[in-house]
């Protein structure tokens, strides 16, 4: 099976985020009948939808991967999959569940309205992990795009779009590493210095 670059060799990767977006979209308009845009529900910080959501991708950036554990929950966004713009102010079709995914703050403000041609929207869909086809993450824990698709004019903007080329996108994932490996071995006399590490990497990375 072809490596995820969202994801460290910690992680169980989830299979049925499709099914479980649709049990969420069920239960809510089965407690709200009269609810027209699901992504208002969704939306609400603090909410058990939103809690649900969250939990259904892992609590980590259905792009670049980064997980709560290295950034707050508050700097993590509901995403328009396709980017409201395309919708021709058809909110409701652009706030239905399948065009929802989390996505951390950094991800969603540059991706913001980037448009593509329907024909690439299964090509970047996270939720079918398609995206893994299109960019690796490198022995440097660089994400770099995948060979046959660097002279691809849309994925390529998509991939400079989202900055998923800067430096921060290696340190993420250095720390995404090390609470893996902290959680892994948390019995082990000496995992308190892995702590103070991962304590000293997250601090810097928070003054960035």
């Amino acid at each position: 099976m072809k490596n995820d670059y969202r994801n460290t060799v910690y992680e169980v990767p989830k299979k049925n985020i499709i099914d479980e977006k649709k049990a969420l979209e069920e239960r809510i308009k089965r407690e709200h009948p009269k609810v027209k845009i699901i992504y208002n529900q969704i939306n609400k910080r603090d909410s058990e939808y939103n809690k649900q959501f969250r939990n259904i991708y892992n609590n980590k950036c259905a792009y670049c991967g980064i997980t709560t554990d290295v950034i707050s929950c508050e700097l993590f966004e509901v995403d328009h999959f396709i980017c409201e713009s395309s919708f021709n102010e058809d909110f409701i079709n652009a706030g239905k569940i399948n065009n929802l995914v989390l996505s951390c703050k950094k991800c969603n403000r540059a991706k913001k309205d980037f448009i593509w041609s329907e024909a690439y929207s299964p090509r970047f869909n996270v939720d079918d992990e398609s995206i893994t086809e299109l960019f690796y993450r490198d022995e440097e824990y660089y994400i770099r795009t995948e060979q046959k698709y660097i002279t691809d004019n849309i994925i390529c903007s998509f991939y400079r779009k989202l900055k998923l080329d800067e430096e921060i996108r290696r340190l993420d994932f250095l720390l995404m590493n090390m609470y893996g490996f902290y959680n892994k071995y948390s019995d082990d006399k000496n995992i308190e210095k892995i702590l103070k590490c991962i304590m000293f990497l997250q601090k810097k990375r928070n003054e960035l």
